[in-house]
């Protein structure tokens, strides 16, 4: 079994697919990628899914199980057997392997499983109908007079495992700066700071095009394009503008006059000192120049590491967390909350001194 990528024409032009030993499709898996992909799931998300299913059909191999005849309890040993990959019938063995997945990998594997034959469940097959399971709504007296309008059944899915909540880890004002300064040309600065200005991910900084930016307002449009030659994506599905500082902007222009010239590209961030020159940079460009400035300021970071400290930045100044949350064009500030708000000591003690319940000279520190 194996993931093959597919090409289009229309709007989603990033597909994927499963094909078997034989070279064919895989037509259940095929099929329920096909609506993923209609119904404009991000390629990232089609691909992850892609792969989920190509595991799920290898341990159905292992079990000598047909797609359209397994039971919940094989959605359950699949689940242990990515977390340790034995053979089925040597479970004994599974406690001196250590785990070759995290639960939030696991998870989502078993997800994509659950959403193959939810699909299959609504085209009438009836194995898997079994696999979506349902239980009563649960009354309460004090329901609201909406309750009812939607009433019957909910859909619920077996337990998924624990995922540990980790803090998101953050750069130093030091380490930033340090960043910054190993930039040599300002093209890759503008990059670098633009990702800690504004918090914005690298496929959003990527597939800016000059438009998208108005100096005179200082406001930056991420605009989702399907259409970008370096296939930049941003998770967001609708455009947001975000304030910009005049340094940033300052920056910008800076960068046009002395490194971006007469180059006629929409892209803001292009090739300019390797081929092909005048191209919109890729994201293995720009990982690229990241492992560059890594060495340079003796700094380990991604890119990601710059979204977190602005978010995390963000908050601990006491911004609203909606505000935050518009700033980062997550979906909901229910996403922010669950990314951002896990508090060390520091900044309880911070919030403590901040609402007048303790004096500063009572932090220790």
């Amino acid at each position: 079994m194996r993931v093959r990528a597919l090409r289009g024409s229309g709007v989603q032009r990033e597909s994927y697919t499963v094909v078997g030993e034989d070279g064919r499709v895989v037509e259940p898996v095929d099929d329920f990628l096909a609506m993923c992909t209609d119904r404009e799931y991000s390629p990232n998300t089609i691909r992850a899914r892609a792969y989920d299913l190509v595991l799920w059909l290898r341990f159905l191999a292992l079990l000598r199980v047909d797609l359209t005849d397994v039971t919940a309890e094989h959605v359950d040993q699949f689940a242990g057997w990515l977390r340790r990959p034995v053979q089925p019938g040597t479970l004994a063995l599974a406690a001196e392997i250590e785990p070759a997945r995290q639960p939030s990998t696991v998870n989502r594997a078993r997800d994509s499983v659950y959403a193959l034959y939810e699909f299959l469940a609504r085209r009438g097959v009836g194995v898997a109908a079994q696999l979506v399971t349902y239980r009563p709504g649960r009354g309460r007296e004090d329901r609201g007079f909406l309750a009812g309008i939607a009433g019957g059944p909910v859909k619920v899915r077996p337990t998924r495992l624990k995922t540990p909540k980790a803090r998101p880890a953050t750069l130093t004002d030091d380490q930033v700066q340090g960043v910054l300064d190993a930039c040599t040309r300002l093209r890759d600065r503008l990059l670098m700071a633009l990702m800690f200005e504004t918090g914005c991910r690298i496929g959003q900084a990527l597939g800016l095009r000059h438009e998208d930016i108005d100096t005179d307002r200082r406001e930056i449009t991420l605009v989702p394009r399907r259409d970008n030659a370096n296939r930049a994506r941003g998770k967001h599905r609708e455009p947001k503008r975000i304030p910009a500082r005049r340094a940033l902007c300052d920056l910008y222009v800076d960068y046009l006059f002395a490194e971006y010239g007469e180059l006629d590209s929409d892209y803001v961030f292009v090739n300019l000192w390797e081929a092909p020159v005048g191209h919109a940079m890729t994201y293995w460009g720009a990982m690229s120049l990241v492992k560059r400035l890594r060495r340079r300021a003796g700094v380990d970071f991604h890119p990601h590491l710059f979204r977190h400290t602005h978010a995390t930045a963000l908050l601990r100044a006491g911004v609203r967390l909606e505000v935050v949350s518009e700033l980062l064009t997550h979906a909901s500030a229910r996403t922010t909350d669950e990314i951002y708000i896990h508090m060390d000591t520091d900044d309880m003690a911070d919030e403590l001194v901040r609402s007048g319940f303790w004096a500063r000279e009572e932090v220790g520190r």
